[in-house]
């Protein structure tokens, strides 16, 4: 790359000239459809990635329905462990009953060794 020798000089301008350059702000904004134009041919070469699959109400939608069966599950869970243990009939009560009068008429009877149950 060649350098050039010149030095700048400001009366090379004309005042038309000048007038322009001091017209120019210091920042100037691109036009809102660059921006559209950049990601699309970026987009083209691959160099930038799709966007999301999932749009906000899409995540929105499933943050809720998550939230849903996660308050069923708790529920369920809270009426499982306030339930109330099933009625045992009196027949079977009658039969553990009779189970033991054999077990200890018989214990009497042979003197082993004894089994406590807690």
């Amino acid at each position: 790359m060649q350098k050039d020798q010149r030095s700048f000089d400001e009366s090379e301008w004309t005042a038309d000239e000048r007038a322009r350059f001091a017209a120019l702000s210091t920042e100037r904004l691109p036009p809102p459809e660059l921006e559209q134009r950049t990601v699309a041919a970026l987009r083209e070469r691959g160099m930038l990635g799709r966007r999301s699959r999932f749009s906000p109400a899409v995540i929105i939608g499933l943050l809720l329905a998550a939230s849903i069966v996660f308050v069923a599950g708790a529920l369920v869970g809270y009426a499982a462990a306030n339930r109330k243990p099933a009625v045992v009939p009196d027949r079977s009560v009658a039969s553990t009953r009779s189970v033991a009068q054999l077990d200890s008429a018989d214990s009497t009877a042979r003197r082993a060794r004894h089994v406590v149950w807690y």
